[in-house]
């Protein structure tokens, strides 16, 4: 006999449905990026990745999903005004909670707010998701910062993106908490781009064979095919950038690492440009879908 729980999520599974949360003039696509374990640089990467793509002229917008550590808005030196959870207990719009970050990329703190999705009822979510339906209108490109670690919120976020990239470094452990990564995202069946970026690397040939590694045991495994994205060097540019909370991109812009950085971003968004979006499996569909999950 099903629980009460479960009914309610039925329910409200349904009356959501009969809205229509698509359109024809949605053109964002959505990138998580990952990591199988903490410390590994992931969010530095997103912000300098965000600023490289608006720096080729798309507009680009970071969703900090890390809950509760707002790494993006420290990594940035700002403070945003609102959250997630304050397009319902503010009752402001989506517009209202975009923080203005460097260079013109765009930031929203997901702050607590995703853990309560799950407790909100049918009229707040069906407004939440109204809301985030603007943004695939208006961003080319949507940033998700997820937490690490393969832990059932992570996971459940990461299957909304379009594609996937998971930031790893030499470190034994990181390669094998990336691999597991690879291996529950497979478990959920997610079909979109696998993409794996070496941080923090000696060198090239130690990147390719960072990756050489993980691609060997992803396809003998699970079946699965990986694409190299690019790599970090080992360089005390990010330390500094990182101390004084400005991105690297923006306080040694002619370093080698900010080359490299250019270069993933442009690889990234030229592959990109070639996808065309499943109108039926919109971020908006996919948000939901997250939503309702998030009551199991």
């Amino acid at each position: 006999m099903k629980d009460q729980a479960e009914r309610l999520r039925e329910l409200m599974a349904k009356e959501i449905s009969n809205d229509k949360l698509t359109t024809t003039k949605t053109k964002a696509k959505v990138l998580a990026i990952t990591s199988g374990k903490g410390g590994v640089g992931k969010t530095n990467f997103a912000v300098n990745l965000a600023i490289s793509m608006r720096r080729l002229g798309y507009e680009v917008l970071i969703l900090d999903a890390d809950i509760g550590l707002s790494n993006v808005e420290i990594l940035v030196g700002i403070n945003t005004r609102y959250n997630i959870t304050d397009l319902i207990t503010k009752d402001v719009s989506i517009h209202e909670i975009i923080g203005e970050g460097p260079e013109g990329i765009k930031i929203i703190s997901g702050g607590s707010g995703f853990y309560e999705l799950s407790t909100m009822n049918t009229e707040n979510i069906k407004k939440i998701l109204k809301e985030f339906k603007k943004l695939e209108t208006i961003m080319d490109f949507i940033i998700i910062d997820t937490g690490a670690g393969v832990s059932n919120m992570v996971l459940d976020f990461i299957i909304t993106a379009d594609e996937v990239i998971l930031v790893t470094t030499p470190d034994p452990t990181s390669m094998m908490d990336g691999y597991t990564m690879i291996k529950a995202l497979t478990m959920k069946e997610y079909e979109g781009k696998l993409n794996i970026v070496a941080n923090i690397v000696n060198n090239r040939i130690e990147a390719e064979n960072l990756f050489y590694k993980l691609n060997q045991v992803s396809k003998t495994f699970l079946k699965v095919n990986l694409r190299f994205l690019g790599y970090l060097e080992k360089s005390k540019v990010v330390n500094k950038a990182v101390i004084s909370q400005e991105p690297f991109l923006m306080s040694s812009p002619r370093s080698i690492i900010s080359k490299r950085m250019n270069t993933m971003a442009l690889n990234l968004t030229n592959s990109c440009d070639t996808i065309e979006v499943d109108r039926k499996t919109s971020f908006t569909q996919r948000l939901k879908n997250f939503i309702l999950r998030r009551g199991d």
